[in-house]
């Protein structure tokens, strides 16, 4: 280390600790159990949204199932009336069934649409703008795409790839301060 560039320490209220040289290039560096804090709590995030999706979708198949079990009984309903077998206050609430079925489907696919939304914004970073329009068919092309292009590298920090803790485990802020600034760039 060239004499006159003596790194200063600093350590802050959060637990971290800045480097600074003499030409006032800064490191600052984190705890790694804070670093797996916010791994944890992404991952816990993610859970969670990929539960919501799962029973939105599952409430979405009911309800669909629902929705075709009503049009078919429309469907036999109008061939009995047409027979003049049915009645027609029959045909009636199987048609107001059927469109309470067609809302409840309609409701819950934009529900589920929504959290697919907002978990592809979490998990690839992306801007909302750019699937804020895309249907569920076009979201499953565009994931696909971005696992392509990123294959399983969803972030250094969301993966574990972190900073290299182990190579820094029991090393004193000095010793880490000395590897930083000597490492080559």
């Amino acid at each position: 280390m060239p004499e006159g560039n003596t790194p200063t320490f600093t350590t802050n209220p959060d637990g971290t600790v800045t480097v600074k040289d003499s030409e006032g290039k800064e490191v600052r560096y984190a705890k790694e159990s804070d670093l797996l804090a916010v791994k944890g709590s992404a991952e816990a995030a993610d859970k969670k949204a990929r539960g919501e999706i799962a029973a939105a979708q599952s409430n979405f198949e009911q309800t669909r199932t629902q929705l075709l079990q009503a049009e078919v009984k429309v469907t036999k309903l109008e061939e009995d009336l047409a027979k003049g077998t049915g009645s027609a206050a029959e045909l009636a609430e199987a048609k107001r069934k059927l469109e309470v079925a067609e809302k409840a489907v309609t409701n819950l696919g934009t529900r589920a649409l929504e959290y697919r939304r907002t978990l592809m914004v979490a998990t690839y970073k992306i801007p909302v703008d750019a699937i804020k329009s895309k249907t569920m068919e076009e979201l499953d092309l565009y994931e696909d795409a971005l696992k392509a292009i990123l294959g399983s590298k969803v972030g250094n920090f969301a993966i574990g790839g972190g900073g290299g803790g182990a190579t820094l485990a029991g090393k004193t802020p000095m010793e880490l301060a000395r590897m930083a600034y000597n490492k080559p760039k």
